[in-house]
Order: structure tokens, then sequence, then C-alpha cells
């Protein structure tokens, strides 16, 4: 039996994950064995997340003191929370690679910036591309005007280099 006091301290942890965490998804372990959890556990440690069994009164706690309305009747199952501390994407990412070897373990929420995200979205949500990828695209299209423009005035060069070298060649 866990006191009262315990109680509130579950609560006020689950409140502070909730505050600094970037993204939040909300899942149904129901048949997932502790060894795969603890492997899934590792994961997210591994991409700056972590992996927490919550009570659902509990977690209804923490997300009204937080701020966060939500019905109650959406969560069925055994409740976990997957905590993304440092990147939105990539939790996603390690979750969707676990789910496909995990058929039993469903995604029921997703917690985006206080907005709840639909299974869906969070599948969504892991196919996009890494925060890393997104900016080698936008250097890449920033540097094609300026690669373009030096393609261009090379080719100039080459080709007057090319002349030349046909004039020299006759002579």
């Amino acid at each position: 039996m866990i006191t009262r006091e315990k109680k509130k301290e579950v609560v006020k942890g689950l409140e502070e994950k909730f505050k600094k965490q970037k993204i939040a998804i909300i899942a149904d372990f129901r048949g997932v064995n502790v060894a795969r959890l603890t492997g899934l556990r590792r994961e997210m440690k591994k991409v700056g997340a972590e992996f927490k069994v919550a009570k659902k009164t509990f977690l209804r706690l923490a997300f009204k003191s937080v701020g966060i309305e939500y019905d109650p009747k959406e969560l069925d199952g055994e409740i976990g929370v997957i905590f993304g501390y440092e990147d939105q994407i990539a939790p996603a990412k390690a979750l969707t690679k676990f789910l496909k070897e995990n058929k039993t373990f469903k995604v029921l929420k997703g917690l985006l910036d206080g907005k709840f995200l639909t299974a869906p979205e969070v599948e969504t949500l892991a196919k996009m591309p890494s925060r890393e990828q997104l900016l080698g695209q936008l250097v890449w299209t920033l540097n094609s005007p300026i690669r373009g423009f030096h393609t261009v005035l090379s080719a100039n060069m080459r080709n007057l280099a090319v002349v030349l070298n046909k004039i020299k060649d006759k002579k």
C-alpha cells in the first residue's frame, strides 16, 4: 500500500516531467514482457527520452495540475508514458521501430505543445526527417544558387581555356 505522501511525490514527479518534456507519448503496454520494456527504456535513453509506467489516477492528477484537459475514458489498459526531452521526433521514430517488433504495444495519444495527438498523428510525426536532416536540407537549398552561379562562371573560364587550346593546336 502506497502512502499518501508517496502518491503526492509520484504525481509531483509526473508534473515535473510534463513541464520539461518536448513530446509525450501515452501508450498501452499490455502484453509486453519486462525484458522488451527494458529494451524500450534503453532505446529511449539513447534518444534523450524516458519511458515511465503511470497509474491513470496519477496521470489525471498530473494533467490537471499542469492545466491539460483530457477525457480519462480515452486511456485504456496499462499506461506508460514516453517523455522526450531533447527532440520531438526522435522518440516517435524509436517507438515506431519498437512497435514493429511488439504488436501488442499500442500508442494511445501523443502530447505536443500542450495539444493531444492521435495515434496516426504520432506515426506521421515519426516519418518526418530529423532536425539534423532538415538543417542539412536547408543548407543544401541555401547553397544551391551559389553553387549554380559558380558553375556558370567556371564554365566560361573552362570554355575560354578550351578555345585557346584549340587555337594553339592549329598553329
